[in-house]
Order: C-alpha cells, then structure tokens, then sequence
C-alpha cells in the first residue's frame, strides 16, 4: 500500500433510507406549496385516511421556493418567509391526518434552491444550522425524516425524486426510469403520472412509476401542459413483494 497517497477531500453523500416491509404507503409528491392545489391533496389524504396507511413518503417538491429560483421572480408571487410558513402549516396538517405514521420526506430540486441560493449569495451562512430546511421547516418537532441527497428503499421498490436521473423526462418517462435505476422504483417531478412493466429473466416482476403533481395545474411559466394531478398507494407485503396504485386524480 503507499504512503504517499495525498489527503482526500471528498465527502460521502448522505447514505440512503431502508424500511422495513410490511407497510402501506401514501406516496404524495410536488406539491410546491404555496401553490398547491387544496382538492386534489384532499383527495389523496381521503384516501391515505381511507387505506389506513403507516406510511407518507413525501417525494420532493412539497416546496417551491420561487423567490430564491435562478429564474426571474413574478411579482405577484409570496416572499420566501409566507412560504416557508405556509410549508409548515402544510406539514403540520400531514401529520395531523397521519399522527401515528411514518413520515419521510425526500428532497426535491425545489427543495435544493435553499442551499444554491445561500451558497451564491451569502456562503459564510451556510453552515448555520437554522438556515437549513429542516429546521426551517420544524422536521424535528414534527417527526417527519428528512432524506437529503439519498433515496428511500422499502421491500424491491425505491423512492427518488426524480431530478437525480437526468433524461427521464419526455416520452414513456416511466421506462426510462427504469433504463436508470435497473429495478423497481417510483418517482415525482415530471408532474405526469404513468407506469410501466416489466419481468427480468427468472419471471420477477419489476415496475416502475412516475406520480403525478398536486401542485397550481397552469402556473404562469407553464399555463398550457399535459400535466395531471395523482399519488400512489404502495402495499410491502412482508416478504417485499410490492403492489401499487398509481392514482389519477381528475
């Protein structure tokens, strides 16, 4: 071994989440408060409620944080202090439809905006703990798990934002996910649901889905889309085996 190695100065990314199996899931994803769509988020806690989850798997993008986007801000839009007010009464009333359940939340290229903008603008405040997401947002108080720069794996199946596979995007953005990640997965991000399947070679079923948004369906930037409201549902049987809804709300 030699002994002239230089020093290393890279740091490993945060480790990814792994869950037991046996779980119902209500996956919620894009709800880029404060521009959410009240009925269609309804509708998906109904159903949570409805199923009797133990589980909310925020996707990413529950925030938007325009104000502190790289792209030109609307006028009319709330600062960044309303938003993040309205992000923790939006969390609050989460856990509050799920008071005994498993809540993680997975970062979003939305959610990512808070670091760039403190990085470009004022990088001596990057380190102060509550400059950062989760104590901005009250993660801690209200038990939900922040899942920074990792994924969520339960049973075959993983949970992604989606923006850390670039080229999903486009058409049949379902299977591409799954030319990405190899396996069973889900996604948010593209705000169109779709699901697509497979089998490997020995007969296993692999699957993988893109969830639709519950966000503002013609915001300014993108009045006119193919956008479509949805979450999912994720039944784990104990031996992992996966089963999941992926709803469209109309």
């Amino acid at each position: 071994m030699a002994e002239t190695l230089p020093k290393s100065y890279y740091k490993r990314r945060k480790t990814d989440v792994t869950l037991s199996k046996d779980r119902k899931i209500l996956v919620l994803s894009d709800l880029h408060c404060p521009y959410h769509d009240v009925k269609a988020i309804n509708e998906a806690l109904f159903w949570g409620q409805s199923w009797d989850v133990d589980t909310v798997i925020l996707l990413g993008d529950i925030m938007d944080f325009h104000r502190i986007s790289r792209y030109p801000s609307d006028p009319e839009t709330l600062s960044f202090a309303k938003e993040i007010e309205i992000g923790n009464e939006m969390l609050f009333a989460i856990r509050e439809s799920f008071r005994d359940a498993e809540i993680h939340y997975i970062q979003g290229n939305h959610e990512v905006r808070l670091d760039a903008y403190i990085q470009k603008n004022a990088s001596e405040f990057a380190d102060l703990p509550d400059l950062r997401l989760e104590r901005l947002l009250d993660l801690y108080a209200q038990e939900i798990n922040w899942v920074q720069d990792g994924f969520i794996h339960c049973g075959d199946m993983s949970f992604i934002h989606g923006h850390e596979m670039r080229g999903v995007g486009g058409v049949n953005p379902s299977r591409k996910l799954f030319n990405k990640m190899k396996k069973s997965a889900i996604c948010g991000h593209l705000h169109r649901p779709e699901s697509f399947y497979t089998r490997d070679g020995a007969g296993k079923l692999l699957q993988c889905h893109v969830v639709g948004h519950l966000g503002d369906p013609t915001p300014n930037y993108h009045p006119r889309n193919d956008w479509q409201h949805g979450f999912a549902l994720v039944d784990v049987t104990k031996r992992g085996n996966v089963y999941v809804e992926n709803r469209t709300i109309s």
